[in-house]
């Protein structure tokens, strides 16, 4: 492997990231299936095309108390 593919992957870190995703997502579809929930699986896949999330949204509040009493 020479230099210039290396520096070709660092600068489509994005689409390589897009792509591990979503081969992450559909083998959790496949197994989703394979256990009997397929319909919800493909509910789950109707709520992502509408652009909404099942799971809460992040928490961007860093506590910062427990690093302090650690210091």
């Amino acid at each position: 492997m020479d230099d210039s593919s290396v520096e070709d992957i660092n600068d489509n870190l994005g689409v390589v990231l897009f792509i591990m995703l979503g081969r992450v997502y559909d083998m959790l579809t496949l197994i989703a299936d394979g256990v009997g929930k397929g319909e919800d699986a493909l509910r789950l896949i109707s709520l992502h095309q509408s652009g909404e999330l099942m799971c809460p949204p992040p928490s961007l509040n860093l506590d910062t108390t427990d690093n302090d009493e650690h210091s």
